[in-house]
C-alpha cells in the first residue's frame, strides 16, 4: 500500500515508484519520457495546453485536477509551465509525476 504522506523522492519512477534507472529511460512498451508543456487557457472547466516551445496540437483536461496535481490555484493555471510523465498506453498515454517548471 502507498503512503501518501511521504516526500516526493526525485530518484524514484513516478509511475512505478521503484528506483529511476536505464529501464525507465528506454523506447520500449511501457517506456515514458518527460514533456514540458504551458496552459493557454481555460474554459468553463477545461483546461488547455500543449508542448512548451513548439506550435503543436492543444490538448484539454479538467482544470480542477490539473490544478490539484500542480498543487496550484485553478485560476493561476493560464501560463503556467509544467512538466509530466508520458507513458504510452493501451488507450492512448497516461500523464503521470506533474510537476511545476
Amino acid at each position: 500500500m502507498t503512503d501518501w504522506n511521504t516526500s516526493f523522492d526525485a530518484s524514484t519512477c513516478g509511475i512505478c515508484g521503484q528506483p529511476s534507472d536505464a529501464r525507465h529511460d528506454g523506447d520500449g512498451p511501457g517506456a515514458g519520457r518527460r514533456v514540458d508543456y504551458v496552459v493557454v487557457g481555460t474554459r468553463g472547466g477545461i483546461a488547455e495546453f500543449r508542448e512548451a516551445d513548439t506550435e503543436c496540437r492543444v490538448r484539454r483536461t479538467d482544470a480542477a485536477v490539473l490544478a490539484l496535481n500542480l498543487g496550484v490555484e485553478e485560476a493561476g493555471l493560464p501560463g503556467r509551465r509544467f512538466s509530466c510523465l508520458v507513458v504510452p498506453d493501451e488507450y492512448g498515454v497516461t500523464r503521470s509525476d506533474f510537476r511545476l517548471a
